[in-house]
């Protein structure tokens, strides 16, 4: 009866350890949509939205819908070499280049023509710009063009304002392919060195 007992505590107690270290790690990210995910450090606040990259399993690169906000007085700055994502394997991938996603063989312009339709409505009125209540929404980031309408210029280095957020369309390789686990998006603010790591699920189609 003592074993059992003894058993009985380990378990109750992995169970309330494990929950906080998931979230030291970074493993608590909040909800915010059926695939909008928020994290927040030092009023600087990022949502990762993967319902477009859920159907992209078997690409080379998959797109991500990216919101950056600041809720302080503090400007933010938005460039290439501020964003990376860590697949489930521990990988970590930059930004990748418009010459990358523009080449058919990878990725293709019509392809992202085709996402820029499919995530209008996610950017402009979804679930996920809800978190940014009270916040202005600065139109005028754009990684990755879109041939067949708006954004159509590049403007991949951005000051967002205090009190203001702003959403992009990131591409980053997928060598992984379909992989189960924990994704990470990390944010990193040039001027203030401000980190922000998201960590998220791809509900695979």
């Amino acid at each position: 009866m003592r074993k059992n007992v003894s058993v009985l505590s380990v378990l109750t107690c992995l169970c309330l350890v494990l929950p906080m270290a998931l979230a030291a790690q970074g493993g608590a990210a909040k909800s915010v949509s059926p695939f909008g995910f928020m994290m927040e450090n030092a009023g600087i606040r990022v949502v990762v939205d993967a319902e477009a990259t859920r159907y992209q399993g078997k690409s080379k690169y998959i797109p991500l819908v990216v919101f950056v906000g600041s809720s302080g007085a503090q400007t933010i700055t938005l460039n290439r070499g501020a964003f990376t994502l860590t697949d489930p394997s521990g990988a970590v991938h930059p930004l990748a280049t418009q010459a990358e996603i523009s080449d058919k063989k990878n990725y293709g312009s019509f392809n992202v023509a085709n996402d820029y339709t499919f995530v209008h409505k996610t950017i402009n009125a979804g679930p996920d710009v809800q978190s940014y209540n009270g916040l202005g929404f600065q139109d005028d980031t754009c990684f990755f063009p879109n041939v067949s309408g708006r954004p159509s210029l590049v403007r991949d280095n951005v000051q967002v304002r205090p009190n203001a957020f702003t959403a992009a369309l990131l591409y980053f390789a997928n060598p992984a392919g379909k992989a189960a686990g924990i994704y990470k998006l990390t944010y990193t603010d040039p001027a203030t060195k401000t980190v922000v790591v998201v960590p998220f699920v791809i509900k695979w189609k």
